[in-house]
């Protein structure tokens, strides 16, 4: 599953970088490691989107239905977590992902519908 130690520890697209890397902008760096990551654990990227999305819903018969996240790609910069509401610091998921999970558990008919994610996630 994709998580934050595949670039940077607690990284997100708005991280800056300290003076160990010789390339300050996160963007190259997210860049590399998604590739090395989809190297590593190859997976069948999703078409929705030109980028391949690697959220994604994994079926397994009539029984069950996993719904992989993506908690790091489409999150706002990382904060002191103090929010006492949600706000724009407290996205993780992103519009087009959080709006795609609610369409695919609506529309799941499986018995048991399970979501993966790398982070826990407060309902």
């Amino acid at each position: 599953q994709w998580d934050d130690h595949e670039v940077s520890n607690n990284w997100s697209p708005s991280k800056q970088l300290d003076e160990r890397y010789k390339v300050k902008d996160i963007q190259p760096l997210a860049s590399r490691g998604r590739q090395a990551f989809l190297e590593y654990a190859p997976m069948r990227l999703q078409s929705a989107d030109n980028g391949g999305r690697v959220y994604r819903k994994l079926s397994y018969g009539p029984m069950l239905d996993v719904f992989v996240l993506d908690m790091r790609s489409y999150r706002d910069g990382n904060d002191a977590n103090l929010a006492d509401k949600p706000g724009p610091t407290t996205a993780f998921l992103g519009r087009e992902q959080l709006d795609w999970l609610k369409r695919e558990l609506q529309a799941s008919g499986a018995q048991w519908k399970v979501i993966a994610a790398d982070m826990p996630i407060g309902l």
